[in-house]
């Protein structure tokens, strides 16, 4: 950075300065204290010389300047004590995205066991899964000679005498085929 000399004016008085700063921040930084030093000069009704009022103003600038280091350093901590949350936070953050990964990889494999369908031959059917009452028989077979119609219904043949006529009840199987009865199979 280059050094520029500045000559400045503040409360009346000159003064050589030399500073890295730029002429437009140096003029601004000098309307600030040469404006605030004529005001406490104004108010005080000449009973304060300037160079007096020069010292107040120093004075209330340091003295707010300490104020804003005191809360810099209380935000910084608070800054620090932040981090440190969010550094566990995102730790968290990161066990709790294992483990929903996990669990869908788990979810994913017994879904994928259940969905296969597994080769059974008919005579390994059983049917655990399925809640079925035993078959009732409502009319048993009998001979056209035995059984004594009425005249107005037809005598059944020997073959629909012969087999028993069975009624099951609808039964639903299992929640992914509510729809579908025994008797829509």
């Amino acid at each position: 950075l280059m050094k520029n000399k500045y000559t400045l004016t503040v409360a009346g008085a000159q003064i050589n300065i030399i500073t890295d700063e730029s002429k437009e921040t140096i003029d601004a930084i000098v309307g600030v204290v040469d404006r605030k030093i004529r005001e406490v000069y104004l108010h005080s009704k000449g009973e304060c010389s300037r160079t007096n009022a020069a010292i107040l103003v120093c004075l209330d600038y340091c003295a707010e300047k300490m104020e804003l280091q005191k809360t810099l350093k209380n935000l910084n901590s608070e800054v620090e004590r932040l981090t440190v949350l969010n550094e566990a936070a995102e730790r968290e953050k990161s066990a709790l995205e294992r483990e929903i990964e996990a669990l869908r990889a788990t979810i994913s494999a017994t879904a994928s066991q259940k969905s296969t369908p597994k080769k059974v031959s008919d005579d390994q059917i059983a049917f655990d899964d399925v809640a079925v009452e035993e078959p009732v028989v409502i009319e048993e077979a009998v001979s056209v000679e035995e059984q004594s119609v009425p005249e107005e219904t037809p005598a059944p043949t020997v073959e629909e005498s012969a087999k028993p006529v069975l009624k099951l009840k609808k039964k639903k199987v299992r929640a992914m085929f509510d729809n579908i009865s025994f008797d829509d199979i």
